[in-house]
């Protein structure tokens, strides 16, 4: 720390020894410089912001137009903007291209305005364009017409694609139109030749006989089922007895009969003869009846029919009914089976080409369709962008003349040029002193390895004294009037105040 602050010290002493050296050139170079300044162009700025603004039409009828995505407008701005052709026929709206002699000339120009101007993307809906030029007049003109010119282009360019895109649809529309009246005009002149009236489809033949198989391994399974359900009731009516012993007082025997017989006439009302129940009451009716007439006394021993027995005899007859029908239905199904894969195996060649043709003339159909939908929202897609209803480019801030310049910037050139003179007048003392050899301290000599035998001191004259410090102080007065202009015009710059 010690020897930094002895070395400052001691340039210090330099800059006070060789002051006027110091002062001199370090003015001569800040005034050069700022000189230099001032005589630098001047450059100003022009910029102008576009708004791209959506419209509600546009989310209304989204799905059923086909429409310029924004996006895609934005990514290729500049390219399309700053293209060649667009920047030569600015220049010529502009009387520019007037200037130029040769072709090169105006081609390294153009070259030059597509370098230096600037277009910055903000978001998906803003964009701004600016130049630096020195001529303000240029800079807002060009910006302006640059941004009226491309918006121009862009809608042209919008509305011919959509148009194109209708025409070229149209054409597609009448082609496939054609090709559907001859495919239906080679179906008829078929069918007329061939005599087919009815084309046979084998995908369907094909499937129907698939849902017949279907349909048959159901009715074996079903059928396994109730030959199963068969055996078990033929094996539990074995066990069972046909008849059953009622025992009776004869006494009551009228009154029985008579209850039997209301019984069977109510079962009547909602069953038929061949009802179990009905069956079983008949029996035990005539049963009755025969012991009755053969008189007796005392309690009576009548058999009759089991009822169990005639339902498992009943239920008997309903399954093996059941199976007669499932296995008429198999029967069926085989024949129905048989009667398509001969009516496959029999399809003629003519059908087959009958059929071909008929797919030819669907596929034709389907692109028909497909492009009259198309040809509907492409004409609703034209309506829009000759109403300009998609989206549309406003310029919510157009170029205006600037005043101020953006270059040179002044003030911190000339802050620069201070520092610069400064440290000009600095190296320029130090390099002087560093080829100055004369001994100036007795260390020096000391370190030469040299005796110091005496040391005569300096011998000043008092009038010589007053002279030197006379002449300091008017190097120092007039460097600090000097200094103090050119800090009085620094000021004036930072402040905008006009000296000229």
């Amino acid at each position: 720390m010690e020897n930094a602050l002895a070395q400052v010290l001691h340039y210090l002493v330099l800059l006070e020894k060789r002051k006027g050296v110091f002062f001199l050139v370090s003015l001569a170079t800040m005034t050069a410089l700022i000189v230099g300044v001032y005589f630098l162009p001047k450059k100003y700025q022009a910029d102008s912001t576009v708004f791209i603004e959506k419209s509600v039409i546009n989310s209304l009828v989204q799905g059923m137009v086909v429409t310029t995505d924004i996006r895609d407008r934005v990514r290729v701005l500049r390219q399309a903007m700053l293209s060649r052709n667009l920047v030569e026929s600015v220049l010529k709206d502009l009387d520019v291209d007037v200037r130029f002699k040769t072709e090169g000339q105006l081609q390294g120009y153009i070259s030059s305005l597509q370098n230096r101007t600037e277009i910055s993307v903000s978001r998906e809906d803003l964009f701004r364009v600016s130049i630096v030029d020195q001529d303000p007049r240029f800079a807002q003109n060009y910006v302006n017409t640059l941004i009226n010119k491309y918006l121009e282009q862009n809608l042209s360019a919008s509305r011919q694609e959509t148009y194109g895109a209708n025409r070229f649809l149209q054409e597609q529309l009448d082609l496939f139109k054609k090709k559907l009246d001859e495919a239906e005009d080679r179906i008829i002149q078929y069918r007329k030749q061939q005599g087919i009236f009815l084309s046979i489809d084998e995908g369907a033949i094909i499937e129907d006989i698939k849902q017949y198989h279907r349909d048959l391994d159901g009715i074996a399974m079903e059928l396994d089922r109730q030959k199963a359900r068969r055996e078990r009731l033929v094996a539990q009516l074995k066990e069972i007895s046909p008849q059953v012993s009622i025992f009776s007082e004869q006494g009551g025997g009228v009154s029985r009969i008579r209850s039997l017989e209301n019984r069977i006439k109510v079962l009547l009302l909602s069953y038929t003869e061949d009802y179990p129940e009905v069956i079983r009451l008949r029996a035990e009716l005539a049963v009755l009846k025969r012991s009755m007439g053969s008189g007796g006394g005392g309690s009576l021993e009548t058999r009759s029919v089991n009822p169990l027995y005639q339902d498992v005899r009943q239920q008997i007859v309903t399954v093996e009914g059941e199976i007669s029908a499932l296995e008429a239905a198999s029967e069926r199904l085989k024949n129905m089976i048989a009667a398509r894969e001969k009516e496959l195996k029999e399809v003629p060649e003519n059908r087959k080409t009958l059929g071909v043709l008929i797919q030819q003339r669907d596929s034709i159909r389907n692109t028909y369709q497909d492009l009259l939908t198309r040809m509907g929202r492409a004409e609703v897609s034209k309506q829009m962008e000759i109403g300009d209803k998609a989206a549309t480019f406003r310029v919510v801030d157009p170029a205006i003349l600037p005043t101020i310049p953006i270059s040179p910037n002044r003030v911190r050139l000339i802050f620069m040029a201070i520092f610069a003179g400064a440290g000009a007048g600095a190296g320029l003392v130090i390099l002087l002193e560093s080829l100055d050899t004369s001994v100036k301290k007795i260390s020096q000599l000391r370190e030469m390895g040299l005796e110091v035998l005496a040391v005569i001191p300096q011998m000043t004259d008092a009038l010589v004294e007053r002279k030197a410090q006379m002449r300091d102080r008017i190097i120092y007065v007039s460097a600090g009037c000097y200094f103090g202009m050119i800090l009085c015009l620094w000021a004036a710059e930072a402040f905008k105040i006009k000296i000229f």
